[in-house]
């Protein structure tokens, strides 16, 4: 994170501090005295003999016409019904109830709100009355029971108004943050909205954005990997100007962005800002698998618009990209699409428009070390050529936070070279170079195949939960990428029993092309269950072992020719591979290997090969090694065709399967 990027955070995180924060975060001391004045003005009663009674009308009322089991309050609420068959709420900070089994029984839970809102002891400083701290239960509440304003003290709300008044957005926008594969965190892509107001209609970057995302603090990427399985990581609403995600998305992380403007109408624009001020009090456990960015976002719209019905669609896995999909299902929901194309594309457009001899001199230029500045050429566009450069190097150094003194000497000379150019020329960013998420293939998969082998014919079937695998089509996907969960395989041989034949828990895999602009590494990750194969007294057998297997290296591809990709993408690869079991010396084998892969997808059509050497002599066991070819054929995004054909020491097999995705 660059300097800049993090005194434009720090800035922002300051002046939005009174507009979103409802308390002081930090400080313990606040938030337990919030804690237990919002208890006791959940059990508060009117000292006034005619508010009392008033109170006490109200409760009857919400009683008669079963107010605490209408659709609204429920997802105020966030109640879900659990597999045991009881209501609960996903809200897992108690500060935001008022009732000691508010989280447990929505009828409690409003009637200690109706009490809330009659409290009349003093508000200690740094808190708000309960009718501000939960304005859209309040304008709910009294909309459906007709609140005397003569019975009831309403008591004004100047803070939120002013943060209200400091978003008004003229409409809402969800947006989508592509995959990338370098970060445990965006992996999966992201949602998050924006709200679009007219005043910035020219300047858009100044509109706010709202994000539900983890907040894990210091992590490494198996901690978070494991925490974010299980709900380890609390996860909260924040509002930000949108830059700072532009910024972090299409500069930092070269991440392409995908805007869908919603049909919102103005009551359900000031709902949705009612209700997303409340959610200032709440948390949730998150869970990458479904209660995560976009299972939240889901809920905050269904408050905001009470005839969508989209946050029981998901099942239990909840994709960020098949949210997308949901809200382009409904009718008339999605106005209109705007793709928004990371620094990256950008300069993949820049190359694209080039010749071949502004590409010569392009690729020169990037030699930051050279310090190259070329001289004048009539048949050379240098304008487009020097801003190409100059957006390498934003790239480049997106995320330093230290820039070399002979680099930024050399970006400033190409700052004053760009200024003498006048040249002009267009690039076609209107065409994406990456597709939208709702053409993205479903997340689950099942399959079942047949084949032969050297120890017999065998059937297969297959299960994985999520997400994508090197041979799934890649629309709507990271190209070259994996993500897998519980990736399983059950065969049956020949006049045996069935067995587990391998279980990834998790599978990643990134392998971006390595070039003279973005030098990322390439790696594989695998660890679960794999069947070792192995001879015992010249039998042939095969044995279910722990794996784990580290990948590391490069991948290379034409990727700026004037037919990208057309040459398939080579991988490159070196790691550790390990596994337990009885039949290896010590009980387990270890050592490093070398990869070599190569696949190219054209239409309904994919190959995979590669080839793996393996070396066990650390462990002091046999040497082996791996070979495979793939091809697929999907007749659609849900039905694929697949032939394998793998070989390794001791056993060869042929493969034909049919996959459906769900």
């Amino acid at each position: 994170m660059n300097f800049l990027f993090r005194f434009y955070f720090y800035l922002s995180f300051l002046l939005l501090t009174p507009l979103f924060a409802i308390e002081p975060l930090n400080d313990s001391d606040i938030l337990e005295l919030d804690f237990q004045t919002s208890r006791r003005h959940g059990e508060s009663l009117p000292k006034s003999p005619k508010a009392k009674q008033y109170l006490e009308e109200l409760i009857q009322k919400s009683q008669e016409i079963h107010l605490a089991e209408e659709k609204h309050w429920y997802r105020l609420m966030r109640f879900k019904k659990t597999r045991w068959g009881v209501w609960e709420s996903e809200v897992d900070n108690k500060r935001y109830f008022l009732s000691p089994d508010g989280k447990y029984n929505p009828e409690k839970e409003l009637i200690a709100t109706l009490h809330s809102f009659f409290t009349e002891e003093p508000i200690p400083e740094g808190l708000l009355h309960p009718q501000c701290f939960f304005p859209e239960r309040y304008h709910w509440l009294k909309e459906k029971l007709s609140f005397d304003l003569g019975r009831i003290t309403e008591i004004k709300c100047p803070r939120f108004e002013v943060w209200k008044e400091a978003l008004n957005p003229s409409s809402v926008s969800i947006v989508f943050s592509s995959y990338y594969m370098q970060a445990p965190a965006s992996m999966f892509g992201h949602t998050l909205l924006k709200l679009n107001n007219k005043v910035n209609e020219n300047a858009e970057l100044l509109d706010y954005g709202v994000n539900y995302a983890a907040n894990p603090g210091e992590m490494n990427a198996f901690s978070y990997s494991y925490k974010g399985l299980t709900g380890g990581y609390p996860g909260t609403f924040a509002i930000f100007p949108y830059y700072i995600k532009v910024n972090e998305y299409n500069d930092m992380e070269s991440r392409d962005i995908w805007e869908y403007k919603l049909n919102l109408t103005q009551e359900e624009r000031d709902r949705f800002l009612r209700h997303l001020w409340e959610m200032g009090r709440a948390d949730f456990d998150y869970y990458f698998i479904n209660e995560n960015c976009s299972y939240h976002l889901m809920e905050i719209l269904e408050v905001a618009k009470p005839d969508l019905q989209i946050s029981n669609k998901p099942g239990w896995i909840v994709a960020p990209s098949d949210t997308i999909k949901f809200y382009l299902a409904e009718e008339g929901f999605v106005l209109s699409q705007k793709y928004r194309p990371s620094l990256y594309s950008k300069i993949k457009y820049k190359i694209f428009e080039m010749s071949e001899e502004e590409r010569d001199v392009y690729w020169q230029m990037i030699r930051f070390d050279k310090g190259f500045l070329p001289g004048e050429n009539e048949k050379l566009r240098m304008a487009l050529v020097t801003d190409a450069v100059l957006d390498t190097y934003r790239y480049r150094y997106a995320n330093k936070n230290e820039i070399p003194k002979q680099h930024k000497d050399y970006y400033d000379k190409l700052l004053v070279f760009r200024s003498k150019q006048n040249d002009e020329y267009t690039t076609k960013e209107d065409i994406p170079l990456s597709t939208p998420p709702e053409t993205s293939h479903p997340l689950s998969r099942v399959s079942v195949g047949g084949g032969a082998s050297s120890l017999g014919n065998f059937a297969e079937f297959q299960y994985r939960i999520a997400y994508h695998d090197l041979l799934n089509v890649s629309r709507g996907h990271a190209p070259n990428s994996e993500l897998a969960f519980f990736d399983t395989t059950v065969r049956t041989y020949e006049n045996k029993r069935p067995e587990l034949t391998s279980m990834s828990v998790i599978k990643v895999a990134s392998l971006s092309p390595y070039n003279g602009i973005s030098k990322d590494f390439s790696y594989m990750l695998d660890t679960g269950i794999q069947t070792a194969v192995y001879k015992n007294n010249d039998e042939v057998l095969r044995k279910q072992v722990g794996n784990f297997d580290l990948r590391f290296g490069y991948t290379f591809t034409n990727e700026f020719g004037k037919n990208p990709l057309s040459l398939g993408v080579l991988s490159v690869l070196a790691g550790v591979k390990a596994q337990n079991g009885r039949m290896f010396e010590n009980d387990v084998r270890y050592g490093v290997n070398f990869s070599l892969l190569y696949q190219k997808e054209w239409g309904a059509w994919k190959i995979f090969s590669g080839a793996t050497a393996q070396n066990y002599q650390l462990s002091q066991n046999l040497n082996t090694y791996y070979a495979t070819f793939k091809l697929r054929y999907a007749f659609s995004n849900t039905h694929e065709l697949r032939l394998e054909v793998n070989g390794e020491r001791f056993y060869e097999e042929t493969l034909l399967s049919y996959h459906y995705l769900f």
